[in-house]
């Protein structure tokens, strides 16, 4: 997992920004130490997605602060209806 992803989990509490689930099973409880949400997310990085807060044609960065972690499910229900995709 790489050490964007660990802080956007860290900062969310272990919940999808657009869903407020889990991000992961047991994701959203406080974890004995970082290196367990870097295990789960490794092994389940595929189902995981950064996604701009604010797109960035609508002014955002690709800075930290402008990105969330979402499931990828949420990801593309989020996108389904949206004819200007962001990237």
């Amino acid at each position: 997992m790489d050490k964007t992803s660990l802080l956007l989990a860290v900062r969310q509490q272990g919940l999808c920004f657009l869903c407020k689930q889990a991000l992961i099973v047991g994701g959203e409880c406080q974890p004995d130490s970082p290196r367990e949400w870097i295990d789960w997310f490794a092994a389940l990085k595929k189902m995981l997605r950064k996604r701009h807060f604010t797109y960035r044609r609508d002014g955002g960065t690709d800075e930290r602060t402008s990105l969330r972690l979402v499931r990828s499910e949420c990801h593309r229900q989020h996108h389904a209806g949206d004819s200007r995709r962001a990237t």
